[in-house]
């Protein structure tokens, strides 16, 4: 048992001695207030692509460049990488097109439908393996469609709403559900009100839908605010709470359990009208908040979610541009912690009776004893309490450079961590009520 993975809570002032005495392991993040931040750019610039995260990494999919002609779709797949802020080329998508909808099941990435160079609705479906890098034809798409979303949720894949182009353009209310497993479609329950173009989100088994455009008569558009939400148990819809800001051809996913709509466009769909507003929606509240807006206003762009941070990539700008652009954003403020000071590697046994501490460590840009001890959680388990049932918490320099960190301390076995973890998660809340979160490696044991 190592030194600081003690047996008894009594002994937390010999943990405390011994990782005042010792230097500290490298931990990650530095403290930074909630921004957006400018990434590597995709090698190739695009609107109206499919993203989706497999293993970490942001796959992004087709899409297309418009020209005075048919506009260019484009098969081409880039992954990014947060870790090492990069981008590589993969496997070419066999069908070309753009305004498909997409999402992940079982680690594979769906993309459905979508308009092909002829400006053309197809049904083709298409699923990547990013492990073989291989695509694979589906079973087609019942109803042929473009500006349609695509969400995951429990196994099944949930293709809702798009249009049809034509004189008249038709919009759509279809969902249907595509089982991976039998290779099938069937017909759900339609959304109440037909359109396209929408941002969509999994939250706690609903499917929360907003905004989007609708085609009214020739030439004729609305972009209506509405959000609708489908429940797949029981397959029906239900109203919620109407967004701020209308609009169209948003970027939109799920982040800290809200759904984010980023960008877009207003009616009459005039380029000069796209937005670079981002709205989340708190389905606790039922209500909606503005976050920050994006550095680069766009239409059309994709987002994606990993660790925390919304990613959203190309779009179409103001000026008419398909863009590369790559742009970050997290509600949480960035801390830098240390797991088990002294150790650097991290050890943690889960068989171990004791408490592993964790260090919350201050700069001259944060103040450490700011954060609320009650609210910190690692890897889903709560501060270890006193016999008092105060938290277990103590103040040191723990790294020597000045400024005072806060150390937490959590019972080992209520660590939701399994041998094949490496990473541990920090969140909490300064008494100002920010949310934090920091994370370092760990090497589990059993």
């Amino acid at each position: 048992m190592s030194k600081t993975d003690n047996s008894t809570l009594g002994r937390a002032g010999i943990i405390l001695i011994a990782v005042l005495a010792l230097a500290c392991s490298t931990p990650h993040a530095l403290a930074q207030a909630e921004t957006w931040a400018a990434k590597a750019p995709m090698p190739t610039a695009r609107d109206a692509l499919v993203v989706g995260v497999i293993d970490g990494m942001l796959y992004a999919v087709g899409g297309e460049i418009p020209s005075s002609g048919p506009n260019v779709a484009l098969g081409s797949v880039e992954a990014y990488d947060p870790r090492s802020n990069s981008w590589t080329s993969k496997s070419v998508m066999p069908t070309p097109r753009y305004g498909a909808g997409g999402a992940v099941v079982g680690g594979v990435l769906y993309v459905v439908g979508g308009l092909d160079s002829s400006n053309f609705p197809t049904n083709a479906v298409e699923s990547y393996n990013a492990k073989s890098g291989t695509w694979t034809r589906e079973a087609p798409l019942p109803t042929a469609r473009a500006g349609l979303v695509l969400v995951a949720l429990d196994g099944s894949l949930y293709s809702i709403g798009g249009f049809r182009p034509g004189f008249n353009n038709t919009n759509y209310s279809t969902v249907e559900e595509f089982s991976p497993k039998t290779n099938a479609w069937i017909a759900k329950a339609p959304m109440p009100t037909a359109r396209c173009c929408m941002a969509a989100g999994v939250i706690n088994g609903l499917v929360f839908v907003a905004g989007g455009t609708r085609y009214i008569g020739h030439g004729g558009t609305e972009t209506p605010g509405v959000l609708e939400v489908y429940d797949p148990k029981q397959n029906v819809w239900t109203t919620g709470a109407t967004m701020p800001t209308g609009r169209g051809g948003a970027a939109g996913d799920v982040l800290d359990g809200k759904l984010y709509v980023a960008g877009g466009i207003l009616a009459p769909l005039y380029t000069y009208l796209i937005q670079d507003t981002v709205e989340a929606y708190d389905p606790d509240k039922s209500s909606w908040v503005t976050e920050p807006s994006m550095p680069t206003g766009r239409l059309s762009a994709g987002a994606a979610t990993i660790d925390d941070t919304l990613y959203v990539v190309g779009g179409l700008d103001r000026e008419n541009r398909v863009l590369s652009v790559n742009e970050a954003f997290s509600p949480f403020l960035a801390v830098l912690i240390d797991i088990k000071p002294g150790d650097p590697n991290n050890v943690i046994n889960l068989k171990s009776g004791g408490v592993v501490p964790v260090a919350i460590l201050g700069s001259a840009s944060f103040d450490a004893t700011s954060v609320d001890p009650t609210t910190v959680t690692v890897a889903g388990a709560p501060v270890a309490l006193r016999g008092n049932g105060s938290p277990m918490t103590a103040v040191a320099d723990v790294n020597g450079d000045g400024f005072p960190d806060l150390l937490v301390y959590f019972r080992t076995r209520k660590l939701q961590l399994t041998p094949a973890d490496t990473e541990a998660v920090l969140y909490g809340k300064t008494y100002s009520g920010e949310p934090i979160r920091g994370s370092d490696n760990v090497k589990v044991i059993n």
